[in-house]
């Protein structure tokens, strides 16, 4: 009887103790369970906000999903979302495009007007350009007129072929646009082309961006120094980039330290980003003009993991007849690895740690305008489990015109201390009522352990035999 009683005890214990020995996740959230945050201003009534993610919040996070994050309002926790920027890509093949050469006088002569005849339908399409291009004795080309008018979207960057350069080639071209051949607007200013080879590497730069699109049915001159080397185009293409839409990446420098250098003479510098960006693009910028290496990257996501391979490329920064070239972005699988690493050649003569970039398209923050404002955005909770809410079954149901209505833009502000750092570390450990919670339970368990086997022992012990 005695025993049931304890159990009894024992059980009563567990089922009025067990949720204070949960995590303290199970809990209702405040704002100063968190280690930072940041104020959100909305405006107008609607039913759900969003916005980009701010770079702080990378870096406030524990975790690389970010799910130790939450929003709440005035009281408590609002449904959220978090969503990757969707990047729609298209196939379209480049174009090629008529382009007519305009000479120099000759002989200190100025420059003349090319003679065009242009040709075109009854709703002023152009059908045909000719322009007579006979070159006289002492001409130079000193630019082009390409015809864009073939076009069927607005291209996104130009590629050049050219032929009579020498072994080492370099120049510097302007691009300008015009609907008439009479006012033209700049588009680029200055771009560098270049066809080099040198250190058993070969560097081959043919193509210019244009940011603000290649439109049809309009006119290009491109300027074109090299034409005094004799040096001419033999074909122009137009291309597009392969998303569809601009996506504009944010870009974070990151400053290395040099590692100890290889048995084999491997130049090695680190680099900690401090935060699980979602990365999907890199630069690297070399410390000293006119230098150039081979470069390897790695990245992994903590100190304990092992080092993961991402790029290897060709990176230079040199300056040839006063034009200024370097390398471009490289695109890689998107990670969100934290700690970063570059592998130089021994023989690069680079003694300085490179500035290493990091490209990612920032994530979009979705939340339901649940109960009274203010709304505050709270980050950073070692241990805390991601949040999950119905919110993207709501914009599933949605027709992209329809979600750009239903979703209005908020603004996070500037970010603020809530619980501070000693939210990211496991430092908090047992408050004294678990720490005398658990006593009750293992003083329990071992009180009815006692209890049951001496039980067990009265109950099959023997007895000694009696005289008759």
């Amino acid at each position: 009887m005695r025993l049931l009683q304890y159990c009894f005890f024992l059980f009563f214990v567990v089922f009025c103790g067990l949720p204070a020995l949960c995590d303290e996740n199970t809990q209702p959230l405040q704002r100063e369970n968190f280690a930072y945050g940041m104020d959100l201003t909305v405006s107008g009534n609607h039913a759900i906000y969003g916005l980009n993610l701010p770079v702080a919040v990378y870096q406030g996070c524990t975790r690389a999903d970010l799910g130790d994050l939450r929003v709440f309002n005035a009281n408590h926790t609002v449904p959220h979302l978090l969503r990757a920027q969707v990047v729609q890509e298209t196939e379209r093949p480049a174009q090629t495009l008529p382009f007519f050469p305009l000479f120099s006088g000759g002989k200190g002569q100025n420059t003349s007007p090319p003679d065009l005849h242009i040709s075109t339908n009854s709703q002023g399409t152009i059908i045909d350009i000719r322009q007579n291009t006979q070159r006289q004795y002492g001409q130079i080309i000193t630019a082009y007129i390409i015809d864009t008018s073939s076009l069927e979207y607005p291209a996104d960057w130009l590629e050049f072929t050219w032929e009579g350069q020498g072994e080492n080639f370099s120049t510097s071209v302007s691009l300008a646009s015009s609907h008439d051949l009479n006012i033209w607007s700049p588009q680029v200013s200055s771009s560098a082309l270049a066809e080099l080879r040198f250190g058993g590497h070969s560097l081959l730069r043919k193509r210019i961006s244009v940011p603000q699109g290649i439109q049809r049915k309009n006119y290009l001159r491109l300027s074109w120094p090299a034409g005094k080397d004799g040096v001419q185009l033999v074909r122009v293409m137009a291309g597009y980039n392969r998303e569809a839409q601009a996506h504009f990446r944010s870009m974070l420098a990151l400053t290395g330290e040099a590692l100890p250098v290889t048995e084999h003479g491997v130049l090695r510098f680190q680099y900690d980003s401090k935060g699980f960006f979602p990365v999907d693009q890199l630069k690297i910028q070399l410390p000293e003009q006119n230098s150039l290496s081979q470069i390897v990257v790695f990245s992994r996501a903590d100190k304990e993991a092992s080092w993961k391979r991402r790029a290897a490329f060709f990176a230079y920064r040199i300056t040839v007849d006063g034009v200024n070239l370097d390398n471009g972005r490289v695109t890689i699988n998107r990670t969100s690895d934290r700690y970063w690493r570059l592998e130089l050649e021994a023989n690069s003569g680079i003694q300085q740690a490179p500035t290493l970039e990091l490209g990612w398209l920032p994530g979009q923050l979705v939340f339901m305008a649940q109960g009274e404002s203010p709304y505050t955005l709270a980050y950073g909770r070692v241990g805390l489990s991601q949040a999950l809410y119905p919110v993207d079954r709501l914009l599933q149901a949605l027709d992209p015109q329809s979600e750009k209505k239903l979703v209005a833009r908020a603004q996070a502000g500037a970010e603020k201390v809530l619980g501070g750092e000693e939210r990211l570390v496991m430092t908090q450990g047992l408050s004294w009522r678990r720490w005398l919670l658990w006593g009750v339970l293992l003083s329990g368990v071992l009180i009815v352990g006692m209890m049951a086997f001496k039980l067990y022992r009265d109950m099959n012990g023997t007895q000694a035999p009696q005289d008759e």
